[in-house]
């Protein structure tokens, strides 16, 4: 195993999951879904260095317009990061699921940083601990939020059998015919 230090970053911040009592392949499968945590990670450390020389020059009012340009992205990423569910996924197309949210962390956490940065030149330093906490709580939040809901891969899925089984179940044992129950 080669030195990362984004990966011991990422297995860091899941390391509650790591230490609980979740199933021996959710834990595997944890530490399979955090590589692409690391890969942001690494993807967004390059981009905040170019963002800091490209942005170091601007002036107070471009800068403003940075932040206000990288508001809409920080937003909507944000949102459907928490909106979206690993549940509704059938776990055949997991890896499509785990290939969207790669692209959608990694943009949201691109667009954080660089209005993080852009922030930090137009702000007086002593805010620099509130930027600081506010970002890490949300990368942390974010990552461990994936964790939780990945673990619920193919839930939808089970439920809707579930509930068929019953259905049947009740039309075929019961006599109870579910639609005659509808609306009242």
């Amino acid at each position: 195993m080669s030195i990362d230090p984004m990966m011991y970053l990422a297995r860091f911040i899941v390391r509650p999951f790591l230490e609980s009592s979740i199933a021996k392949d959710e834990k595997q499968f944890i530490l399979e879904n955090v590589d692409k945590h690391r890969k942001a990670f690494w993807i967004t450390a390059i981009s905040a260095i170019c963002v800091f020389i490209g942005l170091r020059s601007l002036s107070v009012s471009e800068l403003t317009t940075v932040v206000s340009a990288l508001i809409a992205p920080v937003m909507l990423l944000g949102t459907a990061w928490f909106a979206i569910s690993f549940g509704g996924v059938p776990t055949k197309l997991l890896h499509v699921a785990v290939s969207i949210t790669f692209f959608m962390f990694t943009a949201f956490l691109v667009s954080l940083t660089t209005m993080f940065v852009a922030i930090s030149f137009i702000s007086p330093s002593i805010l620099y601990p509130v930027f600081a906490l506010i970002y890490v709580a949300t990368v942390v939040s974010c990552i461990q939020y994936d964790c939780t809901d990945a673990l619920k891969v193919g839930l939808d899925d089970a439920l809707l059998r579930h509930s068929r089984a019953a259905i049947r179940y009740y039309q075929e044992r019961e006599g109870i015919n579910i639609d005659e129950n509808k609306g009242g």
